[in-house]
């Protein structure tokens, strides 16, 4: 009897040890992030080296509002019917807290906090958004931001995947930047490229930490601090005022940053002598007609229209870009190499093969045309003196807006890359200041192969066969112990 007391004191004691050492670990768990292991074999909930130094070099306080209650993120319940993995987002969001004292985390419930929503009623703050945020200014990076679901060609069946750790490092480091670049796109000429229609390439320049604004060009002035100015194929003419706005612009002589003016066209676009004779200046035409491509080697989409160009070697020269496409573009002139300063260059070419369709083309021409090598997009710079030192001032011409289209800004293509990297280069960003690259993990990658009655007979095996055979033999224990 005396040997049964003994074991049912050393139970107890050992049950009291398991619950405490449950709760010693659960609460330095919390205060430590990093001492859950991650268990996914994507390494979902472990941050990228980036991302870690990012977070490190952070000195000004900075907090990460995670848009819902804690529950609703720690239990994956948000966007559940798509299958997303949004305890991820807590998981890293404390993890950079735990690498910088000078960064935060706070869950806003918008059904217990709603004064908080409506302090940011222009973010639309739902649930399952994200609020970085500093003195200086503050990113909301929303599910698309975080995540983003595509069909598989070949399976037919949907891959998630997961930006969620350079997301995050994204905004971080917009936040604490003491200057960003401003990307400003005029409207007011009902140009054919929209914030709508430019969602992908909007969205890839506020990953490389570019302040996306958007102004009436008539009525507005030009945001200081505006080193790209974007005009998205307007289709009616600019006023002289408006005009005399472009040329200020890119005369500039007390702003030490690289400026570029970025001007879309179409073979659509209608006449406009203002914005054309302006253009002129800058040593560039944008032609009547279509480019067409005769070689079915140099299409992309099975059309004539979806030309493939070569990358000039002026621009970009070290980077390998494999299937640009210029579709539906109007043919570009160049009205000269260097003139009052100014030089002019082609940025995008066309094979021999390619040749301009006009209204005048005759059936004839079309069935045997004159090809030759057509430019379809051009830069033209100059240099101006700001306190001794020599800036660049650009204009770049596409003669397709579709490049900017979500469709060409895709994986499929490398318009978005070859676009994202010629803004950083004519902006002057050498990377110092844009460094996060922006990494996908899947994140419903198959670990195992099985079919799908092997892993349900796994499932009953962990779920209940196994806690019951435990339950079964501590019970059997505690029977003999007890009679002892």
């Amino acid at each position: 009897r005396g040997l049964g007391d003994v074991y049912k004191r050393q139970t107890v004691v050992f049950v009291a040890i398991v619950i405490v050492l449950n709760v010693v670990v659960s609460a330095l768990a919390e205060r430590f992030p990093s001492m859950d292991i991650d268990m996914t074999a994507q390494g979902l909930n472990t941050l990228s080296d980036q991302a870690i130094e990012i977070a490190q070099s952070i000195d000004e306080d900075t907090t990460i509002y995670l848009i819902g209650s804690e529950d609703a993120y720690e239990n994956n319940q948000i966007y559940s019917s798509y299958g997303l993995e949004y305890s991820q987002v807590a998981s890293l969001a404390r993890r950079l807290a735990e690498a910088n004292s000078h960064i935060k985390v706070e869950f806003v419930d918008p059904d217990t906090n709603p004064t908080f929503i409506s302090e940011y009623a222009d973010e639309d703050l739902s649930t399952g958004k994200v609020m970085v945020q500093t003195e200086r200014r503050h990113r909301v990076l929303t599910v698309t931001d975080l995540f983003t679901i595509e069909q598989d060609q070949t399976t037919g069946g949907y891959n998630t995947y997961s930006m969620v750790d350079s997301a995050l490092a994204g905004a971080l480091e917009l936040v604490n930047m003491e200057d960003v670049p401003v990307f400003t796109i005029a409207t007011g000429h009902g140009e054919m490229l929209t914030s709508d229609n430019m969602a992908s390439f909007i969205s890839m320049l506020e990953d490389q930490n570019f302040e996306v604004q958007e102004i009436d060009l008539l009525t507005e002035s030009i945001p200081e601090g505006t080193q790209v100015l974007m005009l998205p194929t307007p289709t009616t003419d600019y006023s002289e005022a408006e005009v005399d706005k472009l040329r200020e612009y890119l005369n500039n002589t007390t702003n030490p940053e690289a400026l570029t003016l970025l001007a879309t066209s179409n073979p659509t676009q209608g006449s406009m002598p203002n914005y054309e004779a302006f253009l002129e200046e800058w040593g560039i035409r944008v032609e009547e007609g279509v480019v067409a491509e005769t070689n079915t080697d140099r299409m992309a989409l099975a059309d004539a229209y979806g030309v493939l160009v070569d990358p000039s070697e002026d621009y970009l020269s070290g980077n390998t870009y494999d299937r640009l496409v210029s579709y539906y573009s109007a043919p570009i002139t160049k009205l000269f190499d260097a003139n009052n300063g100014i030089s002019t260059y082609d940025l995008w070419t066309t094979s021999d093969s390619a040749y301009v369709v006009t209204e005048d083309t005759t059936e004839e021409q079309a069935a045997d045309p004159d090809t030759s090598s057509q430019t379809v997009a051009s830069v033209s710079s100059k240099y101006v003196q700001v306190d001794g030192s020599s800036v660049t001032r650009s204009l770049v011409m596409f003669g397709s807006s579709y490049v900017f289209l979500d469709t060409f800004m895709s994986n499929a293509f490398s318009d978005g890359s070859f676009v994202t990297d010629l803004t950083l280069y004519l902006t002057g960003n050498d990377g110092s200041n844009v460094t996060v690259l922006t990494e996908r993990v899947q994140t419903n990658e198959m670990d195992v192969t099985a079919t799908r009655s092997t892993m349900d007979m796994w499932g009953i095996i962990f779920s209940a066969v196994i806690p019951v055979a435990i339950l079964a033999c501590g019970l059997v224990i505690f029977l003999k112990r007890r009679h002892l």
